[in-house]
């Protein structure tokens, strides 16, 4: 028998995200990495496992997974915000691929700022999330999306996944703690 869940977290590093917004201060990406250190306070206790890739205009993958808080911590305090783009459909995938052989219920968690610019459509990278059996949430930290962006995550939606919009730094919590 196999206890907990693996996540694998998708997170935007790109320019944009180190811009502050509502209470997300100094950054977004701040915000996101305090949210991810949360979360991994939480689920790690009972035996789940994360792990992250980064992503601007291409995927990085910065830690496989692991049940080590600590591990977790050190990876994530050193992220910052480069590059131009947002391949989020890209971060995705990679994403994904880092659950492969797992035999848990996995989930990925992608965290931007919506501004995708590169790469693979995001519609596509649901598809892969939902024909891989992987559960999928978008969370977009931004309440002013471009129209043709917003149409975008609407035909997402339609693909099983769960698109969320957060303006504040406890909303993106809550977004990250109702995936536990």
């Amino acid at each position: 028998m196999v206890y907990g869940k693996d996540y694998s977290i998708a997170l935007d590093i790109s320019l944009s995200m180190g811009e502050k917004y509502s209470d997300m201060i100094p950054s977004k990406l701040e915000a996101c990495k305090e949210a991810i250190v949360i979360l991994a306070s939480r689920v790690l206790q009972s035996g789940s496992r994360i792990a992250i890739t980064l992503f601007h205009e291409k995927p990085i993958p910065l830690l496989p997974l692991t049940g080590d808080y600590r591990l977790v911590v050190r990876a994530i305090s050193d992220v910052n915000f480069t590059g131009e783009g947002s391949a989020l459909g890209d971060g995705i995938v990679e994403a994904i691929k880092i659950l492969r052989g797992s035999r848990r219920d996995k989930i990925v968690i992608a965290l931007t700022d919506g501004g995708v610019t590169e790469g693979i459509p995001v519609k596509a990278s649901a598809l892969y999330a939902k024909y891989s059996g992987v559960k999928l949430a978008i969370i977009v930290l931004s309440r002013d999306i471009r129209s043709e962006i917003l149409d975008e995550f609407k035909q997402v939606s339609d693909s099983g996944a769960e698109i969320l919009f957060v303006e504040s730094k406890q909303k993106l919590i809550s977004a990250i703690m109702k995936m536990v």
